[in-house]
Parts: structure tokens; C-alpha cells; sequence
């Protein structure tokens, strides 16, 4: 016969000479915690020391997750209340400027895309693997999807020597700054609420476990680890909020540092790029590292008649160049403030795309949307594009 707590080889003695316990002790120990009311706790129990480290772990990594593939920001104060970016940090308003400023803002709308034949560099290279057959179709081919070390995003090319324009907050690398903000998301703060409830009762699961065990010979061990493990969940549902920040915020950080990759819709590729920010709005600004780039040509904001058809272009949720289309629901606030709105869906993935209009013109960056309804979406300005950029205007 072996020991049923070690295996050590069993003799006719009272007492086991490899662990030390009395056999009639740990036998009656044994049934009482298989008696009713005991067995549930104690199949809870088992594993619990690796266990309940790897479900808190879990639940953060399920956390972060969910918040790197949904890129969901809670609004900045620049925006108002309600609104939301879609898919990143909090996005700022855009900003309108003169014709003088615009530069090429005020290029002509109309403009018929450059026939393949004509172009050259990455233009004619995209011409001839994905041939535009409409405006719509020769802005999806300018516009491009950014994938970064947490998340992705769109943007679109918007000159020739291949300036690209996107939301700061797609290529946002301030790991602090997007981790504050991310934390105070509705969804994000449900679903930490949702790993604090679990930890809740795995305490009290272990607690109950606990208490069983008090006054029983021969569990002195059992308990002293119970109680250390009690206190880890207790000290890991208090620092809960603090790891989701600290793990976004590495993750984030982690991208700055490799930079991010872009795709062209004929599958090019550009890696390790980094971009600039705009000082007071949420834009961005990155050059590829090529020649003679297609590009959408930009077209005015202001004056838009309420009801014109306007198209998206972006990647939501991962599809690529997905085109939608709306109209021009008419504009909000004023100044630095100023914002497009529109009913043309812009979704989680179209941040930083392409506002355009029926003959293929920019009028807006796609940022942000309004929480808790359908069909209320921002765009900023593009005229706001050449007011923060100096390279553009030259």
C-alpha cells in the first residue's frame, strides 16, 4: 500500500515516514471535506494557486483585446460630449482657413482621375493592377490602410509626392495619454467591471474554502496558502484599472517604437513609418517612401448644400476599401470647431479616411461619430489639413 497523500511505501505504522501524517487523521480530514456543502468548494479549489493568477491575467489580456480590436475612444474636450472617434484617441474639431491657406484645397473637384497611361511611379504601378472605373473608385485607389502594433486605421494620399493624411489618433504613439483615456470608455470601464465581478467570486469561493478548513488537523499549510492567495486576488482586483492602462499603454508605446504599416489597394506594402502631429486637431501626416503617388484631389468644405451625396472610404473592421455613402447633414460649431456632419456610416476602422464627394473630391477626414445613435457622423474639414501642415501649402 502506498501513502495517500505522498506515495511513500505504507507499513503497518500509524504514521507515514515520508510525509509525516496520521493515516486515521487524514482519512477522517478527507471525508469531512467530501461531505455535503465541502465538495463544491473544494473542486474550486484545486489548481487555485496557478489558476486564479492566469484568470486575472486572462481577463486583462481579454480586456486590452477587446479594446485593441474595437479602437474605441471616450471623447476628447475638444469634441462634444456625445461624440466618440472612431477608432482611437479622442479626436479635436477640425479648423477652416482662406483660399490663400488652402493651397491645394482648392483644387478643382471635378478634375478627371490621370488616365494609366499617363502616369508613372506607384500611380501607374496601381493603374494598371487596379484600373479606376469612376471617381470613386480613383480615390479608393489614394487611399490606404494603416495597421499599427494595437489597432488599424485608414488614410489617404493627398499629393503626388505622396504625403499621406490620417487621425492622430490611428497612428497615436503617447502610450500614457491613450491609456488615460481609454480606461474612462463606457465599454472598457463594463468590461474591467465585468473581470472585478469574477475576481470577486473567486475570493469569496476561496474564502468559503478558507473557513471549511479552520480547527482541522493537519491543514495548517492548506491554510496559510489559502490566505496568501486570497490576498493576491484582493490586491489584483484593486490594481485591475492600473494593469488594463499599463498593459494598453505598453502596447502602444511597443508601436511607436517599430513604427506602423501601410497597404495600398493593390497590396504594396510600407513598413516601419512614423508620422507627425498636428498641433491642435486630431490629424496626422506621414510621407511614403515612393514616387509619383496617386491622390485624391482635394475639394471645399465650405458652402455644401445639405443633401449632396458624399462616399466613405476606409476599412471598418477590418474590411478593406470598403466604399459607403450618405449625405451632407450639415455642419457643427464654428472656428477651430468646425465639423462636417454626415449620415454616410463611419465605423470603427474608417478614422482618417477619405470624405469625398460624387466626382471624387476630399472634403473631410473621417474621425469621429455620435455614441448611442445611427447616422450622426464628423468629418474634419479638409481645409483644416492645410492650415496645420506647412509642407502641404508649399
Amino acid at each position: 500500500m502506498q501513502c495517500p497523500k505522498c506515495g511513500h511505501p505504507r507499513g503497518e505504522a500509524l504514521q507515514c515516514e515520508g510525509c509525516g501524517i496520521y493515516f486515521s487523521k487524514y482519512e477522517q480530514q478527507q471525508s469531512r471535506l467530501a461531505a455535503p456543502g465541502a465538495a463544491g468548494v473544494q473542486a474550486e479549489r484545486t489548481g487555485f494557486g496557478i489558476g486564479a493568477i492566469i484568470v486575472t491575467a486572462l481577463a486583462t489580456a481579454a480586456i486590452v483585446g477587446a479594446v485593441m480590436h474595437a479602437r474605441q475612444r471616450s471623447p476628447g474636450s475638444a469634441a462634444p460630449a456625445t461624440q466618440v472617434p472612431t477608432g482611437g484617441a479622442p479626436a479635436d474639431a477640425g479648423e477652416t482657413v482662406d483660399d490663400a491657406q488652402g493651397g491645394a484645397a482648392s483644387a478643382d473637384a471635378s478634375a478627371p482621375a490621370q488616365p494609366a497611361e499617363s502616369a508613372s511611379g506607384l500611380a501607374a504601378q496601381i493603374a494598371r493592377s487596379t484600373p479606376a472605373r469612376n471617381p470613386v473608385e480613383a480615390a479608393r485607389n489614394a487611399t490606404v490602410f494603416i495597421r499599427t502594433g494595437w489597432g488599424s486605421g485608414s488614410g489617404f494620399i493627398i499629393d503626388e509626392d505622396c504625403h499621406v493624411i490620417t487621425n492622430r489618433h490611428v497612428v497615436e504613439t503617447d502610450g500614457a495619454r491613450v491609456a488615460s483615456r481609454v480606461v474612462q470608455d463606457p465599454t472598457v470601464r463594463a468590461r474591467i467591471a465585468l473581470a472585478q465581478q469574477q475576481l470577486v467570486a473567486a475570493i469569496a469561493h476561496e474564502q468559503q474554502l478558507r473557513r471549511a478548513l479552520t480547527g482541522q488537523p493537519g491543514t495548517n499549510l492548506q491554510q496559510i496558502e489559502l490566505d496568501e492567495h486570497i490576498a493576491t486576488m484582493q490586491q489584483q482586483l484593486t490594481d485591475l484599472p492600473d494593469r488594463v492602462s499599463a498593459e494598453i499603454s505598453a502596447k502602444v508605446e511597443g508601436s511607436g517604437r517599430d513604427g506602423f504599416t501601410v497597404s495600398l489597394v493593390d497590396g504594396t506594402e510600407f513598413s516601419a513609418l512614423h508620422a507627425e502631429y498636428a498641433d491642435h486637431l486630431d490629424l496626422a501626416l506621414f510621407r511614403l517612401p515612393a514616387d509619383h503617388c496617386p491622390h485624391i484631389a482635394s475639394g471645399r468644405s465650405h458652402g455644401l448644400p445639405l443633401g449632396e451625396r458624399v462616399y466613405t472610404i476606409g476599412n471598418p473592421s477590418g474590411l478593406a476599401y470598403t466604399v459607403t455613402s450618405g449625405v451632407v447633414s450639415g455642419e457643427r460649431g464654428q472656428g477651430l470647431q468646425r465639423l462636417v456632419q454626415t449620415d454616410a456610416p463611419i465605423n470603427p476602422g474608417n478614422s482618417g479616411g477619405p470624405l469625398i464627394t460624387q466626382s471624387g473630391a476630399v472634403i473631410g477626414v473621417n474621425s469621429m461619430v455620435m455614441r448611442g445613435t445611427q447616422g450622426i457622423g464628423f468629418a474634419i474639414p479638409i481645409e483644416a489639413v492645410y492650415s496645420e501642415f506647412d509642407e502641404l501649402r508649399r
